[in-house]
């Protein structure tokens, strides 16, 4: 099968490649579909597209790509433009994530190749220790055609093994190989069907024996049953991975009342823990649930109710028979609660750290000197403090953070850290020290001073939305830049599943300050900046809310003349792609160039694709009429009007892509190419070979880098950057 796919691919390119000289492809031919939901009628002309399989749609595709390279190969100052990405490249070519101390002398971590087709999972003795290569991706398999990366590991508790998760070509969905570091060889047994890096992780025993993970039964995007009725495993080494032990289920629990789309994880916290805990995962707070440790040893595991979704339970961590909770249960902005697992009280618990009015409580550890906890303002400004005896102090950081991550070892250990990150520096990390109550540097790879981010002026301020609700606003630009509305902008946002839009130094920003532009984000309703009622006031019918306020940062930017709709562009991706589709569906008038990374664009349509009914949970189902009227109102692709003055777009796909179907974008690209009534460019450049961009080659995404930025200085006319 996928032999002949590739031969059909070669020959689309080969026979109807589209020439350099020639016009812009075709538009595509619409067959349209007419949908009836709660008897309102609802067209749609390219649902064809949906069919990724068909020959006529791949044609298509293979032909928008095609023009879309050929088109941005030509900007004048893409080029120059790509050696600066890869010059900075080698400057971080070790680029060092995903560090896990699982004991004080004791990290592990992945690098990145020097090449940046690979990654590198490394161990050292202390950070002063000498480096160690446990593993490199390229030689996982090397005899196929696949770009394997690494994208998830865990070593056991005695340090003796560590499983490894594999993904080829981007697509996400792994397989795990365990390898013992002291014969340093692979076990002959690979378990497939599975995604630790997001469902659930992988937890190995106490004793090292085996470990726990989510399998998936269907795999197949094309399938209806793709990523359904997934289960919670257990795996003993040597055993044959195909002989599945399931802990918890639909199907081996159906009293707990899960659901298809529901996907069931267990958590080991500690070697030394009495208990096992289960939860639902998916979209929102959860449903929690325990049984003993020893029940893992038996036919059937005894789960015990836990928490529900109403306790609004972020993220707990259990010491002993206490259970230390981060819950927005009666605090909109959170607060740390305890009760015990012999008394279990998540209704009336002791409460540790109350909310705060004005700031979002994040995120929490415990050591054995204390607990720890981070506060955030608007999502950009965090502090952090201490909890030891009842005693609360903030501890003085090493420098301002607008977003700060904790990490410890256990409750058994003293160890604490915390990495730290801004618009304009990339992530450090930082020890503390208990006796001096000072912070050491500890970052294992060189942090890059970037001559771009000199004399930068930073603003973080609050705008007013159509309904009068404050709005978060983060300005980033040169020191000496004029209010004369003559400035390129590109503002960002997203808006969905509760995640904030912390501050951080995204390589859009980069490069777009060092060509003398303007990057804004804006914290939309539907993230989590305002803690939990900001997310459900972008939300399901309160959606709109996201991209409307969206609008009004636009609008606030150009009053304020920062710059003006013939020199704005404006990007976002994923679920992000609402954002941007309906701000720019509702006023195109307000920008120059809109880019959107493989973008939700046509939710109507979404619950039928891959990962659709797990994005039901955000934003609802055609089945409900309410829910339907609202994703009607946040579909892009539906609001998108004939004979309209569109701006130019850059749309990306991934043809492999199991969060977005690439047919979102393409019905988008298609309808606006249609409709508009300028010669802006509308492009589609679709990656065949690729997905949603997470676990990407870094050649791969230096290349999407160079064409975004060069596209939008482009058509915000930049000096050097024309089309030739």
């Amino acid at each position: 099968m996928k032999l002949k796919f590739l031969l059909l691919f070669t020959s689309i390119l080969c026979l109807q490649c589209v020439d350099p000289n020639t016009q812009k492809p075709p538009l595509a031919p619409e067959q349209t579909i007419t949908n009836t939901y709660f008897s309102k009628k609802i067209t749609d002309p390219y649902q064809y597209m949906e069919n990724l399989s068909d020959t006529t749609v791949l044609n298509w595709l293979a032909k928008q790509n095609e023009y879309t390279n050929t088109v941005l190969q030509k900007i004048s100052g893409r080029a120059k433009l790509l050696q600066k990405i890869e010059a900075n490249d080698k400057l971080r070519s070790e680029t060092i994530y995903d560090l896990k101390t699982i004991a004080p002398d004791a990290y592990y971590y992945l690098k990145t190749s020097p090449d940046h087709l690979a990654n590198i999972l490394c161990f050292k003795a202390g950070i002063t220790g000498k480096e160690v290569e446990i593993f490199n991706s390229k030689n996982y398999k090397p005899n196929t055609n696949h770009n394997y990366i690494i994208n998830y590991f865990q070593s056991s508790w005695n340090g003796k093994k560590i499983a490894i998760s594999f993904t080829k070509n981007d697509e996400e969905i792994s397989e795990i190989a365990i390898l013992d570091l002291e014969t340093q060889q692979l076990h002959n047994e690979i378990i497939d069907h599975c995604w630790p890096s997001e469902l659930g992780g992988i937890n190995w025993l106490p004793n090292d024996s085996g470990f726990i993970y989510t399998h998936i039964p269907v795999i197949d995007t094309k399938s209806p049953d793709y990523i359904l009725n997934t289960s919670a495993v257990l795996y003993r080494l040597g055993s044959n991975p195909k002989n599945i032990k399931t802990l918890f289920s639909k199907e081996s629990h159906p009293q707990l009342g899960l659901q298809a789309a529901d996907f069931p994880m267990i958590h080991i916290f500690s070697q030394d823990q009495k208990y096992i805990f289960g939860r639902v995962g998916g979209i929102g707070f959860k449903d929690y649930y325990y049984a003993h440790i020893d029940d893992l040893d038996k036919e059937n595991v005894h789960w015990i109710p836990f928490f529900k979704k109403k306790h609004k339970v972020e993220k707990f961590i259990p010491v002993g028979d206490d259970v230390y909770f981060l819950t927005a249960q009666h605090a909109s902005n959170f607060r740390i609660c305890k009760t015990n697992l012999q008394e279990l009280n998540f209704d009336n618990p002791t409460t540790i750290v109350s909310e705060d009015s004005t700031q979002t409580l994040n995120d929490f550890t415990i050591t054995n000197q204390g607990l720890f906890y981070t506060k955030t303002k608007n999502g950009v400004l965090s502090s952090l403090y201490q909890v030891k005896n009842k005693i609360t102090k903030q501890i003085s950081l090493p420098q301002a953070a607008g977003n700060i991550r904790l990490s410890s070892i256990s409750p058994n250990y003293a160890d604490l850290w915390i990495e730290t990150e801004s618009w304009v520096t990339h992530r450090n990390r930082y020890r503390y020290n208990h006796q001096i109550s000072t912070f050491k540097e500890e970052n294992l790879t060189p942090v890059i001073d970037y001559k771009e981010l000199k004399d930068i002026v930073i603003e973080e301020i609050e705008i007013t939305s159509h309904d009068g609700t404050k709005v978060p606003l983060s300005i980033i630009y040169k020191k000496g830049m004029k209010k004369d509305g003559k400035n390129r902008m590109l503002l960002n946002g997203y808006g969905s599943y509760n995640w904030i839009n912390a501050p951080k130094l995204y390589p859009y920003l980069l490069y777009w300050l060092g060509e003398g532009g303007v990057y804004a984000v804006a914290h939309v309703r539907g993230g989590g900046e305002k803690g939990a009622v900001w997310h459900k006031a972008g939300y399901k019918d309160t959606k709109a809310n996201t991209w409307k306020d969206f609008i009004a940062c636009t609008e606030y930017l150009i009053a304020e003349k920062y710059t003006s709709p013939e020199r704005f562009a404006v990007w976002g991706g994923s679920a992000g792609g609402i954002n941007i589709g309906r701000a720019v569906t509702e006023r195109p008038d307000l920008y120059a160039a809109v880019v959107i990374r493989v973008g939700l664009l046509n939710t109507l349509r979404s619950e039928i694709a891959p990962n659709g009914q797990n994005n039901v949970k955000e934003f609802g189902t055609v089945k409900k009429a309410t829910e339907f009227k609202a994703l009607l109102e946040m579909d892009a692709y539906q609001h998108v009007q004939k004979e309209t003055a569109y701006p130019a777009m850059l749309l990306t796909a991934g043809l492999r892509d199991s969060r977005v179907a690439a047919w979102q974008p393409a019905k988008f690209a298609a309808r606006v190419q249609a409709a508009t009534t300028t010669d802006n460019p509308v492009l589609l450049a679709v990656n065949f070979t690729e997905g949603h961009g997470f676990d990407r080659t870094g050649k791969s995404k230096r290349n999407e880098l160079a064409d975004i930025i060069s596209f939008a200085l482009w058509q915000t006319d930049a000096d050097g950057f024309e089309a030739r």
